[in-house]
């Protein structure tokens, strides 16, 4: 995070002041129990990637983070970024080919990802194909 703000201009004071509000910092989580008056925390624990969640910096920190995925994909998909979604369209009107961008694109979402340390979450992934006419064949992935 802090290179990539560094490669976008922000050095000096600035950059000094994110990286203090970026680094050794700790988290822990709380679980409320619905039916007793007893809170559950879990131990704290040091942050090392990513960006501080419920902050109002966070959204737009992460967006700068993944900002560079849709030159990875582009050539062959459109993506739509917004906070920690990302969605991904392929577009063919033959299935051969659309198999084949489909599985190159995923691919290097996948390599993407684990470049900088994101795990996307497959139990929220959604694929969802349409068809429009009887020889175009779109997809829609969002992670």
């Amino acid at each position: 995070m802090l290179a990539k703000l560094h490669f976008y201009g922000i050095q000096g004071v600035s950059e000094d002041w994110i990286r203090s509000y970026l680094t050794n910092r700790r988290q822990n989580v709380e679980v409320r129990s619905p039916n007793t008056a007893q809170n559950f925390f879990c131990n704290w624990g040091m942050l090392n990637y990513g960006v501080p969640q419920g902050s109002i910096l966070g959204p737009l920190l992460f967006i700068i983070y993944i900002n560079n995925l849709p030159m990875r994909i582009n050539s062959v998909s459109d993506s739509i970024l917004f906070v920690d979604d990302t969605g991904v369209t392929v577009s063919s009107r033959n299935f051969k080919d659309f198999c084949s961008v489909t599985i190159l694109v995923l691919s290097h979402m996948i390599t993407w990802f684990a470049d900088i340390n994101l795990v996307p979450n497959l139990d929220k992934t959604n694929i969802m194909k349409f068809i429009k006419e009887l020889i175009t064949f779109n997809i829609t992935c969002w992670l």
